[in-house]
């Protein structure tokens, strides 16, 4: 009798084991495994005349700052909106208005984000190079709401 305690036991124990790691699996990214590298920016008027965008709601440039990322790997941008007027973000192939979006990476596509809103999107730069982060609002990569982006390639 107490033999097939035991074996019960074992097989209780076996089945939550397994239970755990198969519900630990289910919470993984489908990404490859990793989770996306998070990134906080902000977008604002630097003056009347000039846009940008900051590491912190205090520190809005125009230019912002360069951005660097490693080809293959997953981030996901969230942008606040700390100025007056709506703004964007996207990596794209020219510092302009029109430009091609790059790399699935527009926040909030054919939209835009309010003013005291946050918008995010999770995109994985497939080729290595350089490019340009821009507010996607007609005009305002030409009043200075754009900056460098640098991605590696993978090593």
């Amino acid at each position: 009798m107490t033999m097939w305690y035991i074996v019960a036991a074992i097989v209780i124990i076996v089945v939550i084991v397994a239970g755990v790691v198969l519900y630990e699996q289910s919470l993984a990214p489908s990404n490859g495994g990793t989770t996306p590298i998070a990134m906080t920016f902000y977008a604002g008027e630097v003056s009347q005349a000039s846009y940008g965008f900051g590491t912190t709601a205090s520190s809005i440039t125009s230019p912002g700052p360069t951005l660097t990322f490693t080809e293959g790997k997953t981030y996901t941008m969230t942008v606040s909106n700390v100025g007056t007027m709506a703004h964007s973000w996207a990596i794209a192939n020219q510092k302009s208005t029109g430009a091609t979006v790059l790399f699935s990476s527009e926040i909030n596509p054919g939209a835009y984000i309010a003013q005291g809103q946050s918008g995010s999107v999770t995109f994985t730069p497939n080729q290595s190079g350089n490019f340009y982060y821009i507010c996607t609002v007609p005009g305002h990569p030409e009043l200075g709401m754009w900056g460098n982006v640098v991605i590696n390639s993978a090593s």
